[in-house]
């Protein structure tokens, strides 16, 4: 485990490191409403709901980003949005954290990917969710959005430490000529995919326990269920089977990583009190690739990320970061 001024010197580092991320880039949108508000329809026997305030954070590939932003200060972005309301919405978002979006494509065929979380709360003042709604396409991007994809991919790599790669929805911007172009990549790469997390070569893979289970033919309940010995087992079969290094990520199991044929065992303090797990991938995602680019062995870089996502988790109703100084207030509240 690393001293406190040992974590200090690492997140120094990794303010200098320049980052990459190609990835699905969402909205997620939190609505609001006070059901002691609502009065029934005239036109529908349906009570509406009154949203009293409406909040916005990044998701996905755009939450991952955010992240590293916070955490160094040159990251650039390659992924696409639509030509929508959501798109606008987004596109404000990146302004306010100040990132470049040269290599974000603007593409009136898709969509741009939200996440809208209606929320309704009544007297107790306790917030209830109600069923999301989701905005995706539902087609692969055109070989001309394709094209450009890849052609960006490589001009904004050409100078980067580390590619973070969010490929996150069926019909996302990673489809099977992206994947080539980011394999054949000499590059450090973190590619955290929800369903083909299994496809990716010559990478550092960072797959939660379901992902890595049907990365591997088995049941969602094989790694979440099973013992240390199968975590491990599992892992190493998906390190075999891709080439890849690999870091399972298990909760408050914390981490699991094989790298050169070596195993390490990654512990997560215990957290307290009410969290929300929304957007805890993303920011663990940043965070061990910040550190892996340094030197950071990946034992070290994923004990850095866990306490991020750690900051993150504690962070209610939305897509949380951790900076620097969070992070290191974690350590001194789980350690000293």
């Amino acid at each position: 485990m690393l001293k406190y001024n040992e974590l200090s010197e690492l997140l120094d580092k990794m303010r200098s490191v320049r980052a990459v991320l190609l990835g699905d880039m969402c909205i997620d949108i939190y609505w609001s409403a006070d059901m002691t508000k609502s009065v029934l329809s005239r036109e529908t026997a349906h009570f509406p709901l009154p949203v009293v305030e409406e909040r916005m954070s990044l998701g996905a590939g755009g939450n991952a980003l955010k992240n590293l932003t916070v955490l160094c200060d040159n990251v650039q972005a390659v992924g696409i949005k639509g030509n929508d309301w959501r798109g606008n919405c987004i596109e404000r978002c990146f302004e306010e954290i100040g990132l470049d979006t040269s290599y974000i494509i603007t593409d009136k065929s898709r969509v741009t990917n939200a996440y809208i979380k209606p929320m309704r709360f009544g007297y107790l003042g306790i917030e209830t969710e109600d069923p999301r709604i989701d905005f995706e396409s539902f087609d692969s991007i055109n070989k001309e959005t394709e094209d450009m994809l890849i052609e960006h991919l490589k001009k904004a790599t050409e100078n980067a430490d580390v590619l973070c790669v969010s490929d996150q929805f069926l019909n996302g911007c990673v489809t099977e000529r992206v994947r080539e172009a980011i394999n054949s990549l000499d590059i450090l790469k973190v590619v955290d995919s929800r369903y083909r997390i299994g496809e990716y070569r010559n990478a550092f893979l960072k797959p939660n326990e379901i992902e890595c289970a049907r990365a591997l033919g088995l049941a969602d309940n094989t790694l979440t269920d099973g013992d240390e010995e199968t975590v491990v087992s599992a892992l190493t079969s998906l390190n075999e089977k891709t080439g890849s290094s690999v870091c399972i990520t298990l909760g408050p199991k914390g981490a699991r990583t094989v790298h050169n044929g070596r195993v390490s065992t990654v512990e997560a303090p215990k957290v307290l009190g009410q969290i929300d797990t929304c957007g805890a991938g993303d920011c663990f995602l940043s965070a061990f690739a910040l550190a892996l680019s340094t030197g950071a062995t990946e034992a070290d870089a994923a004990f850095v990320a866990n306490l991020a996502s750690q900051v993150s988790i504690k962070k209610i109703n939305t897509t949380g970061s951790a900076s620097r100084e969070e992070i290191l207030a974690r350590y001194r509240e789980a350690y000293e």
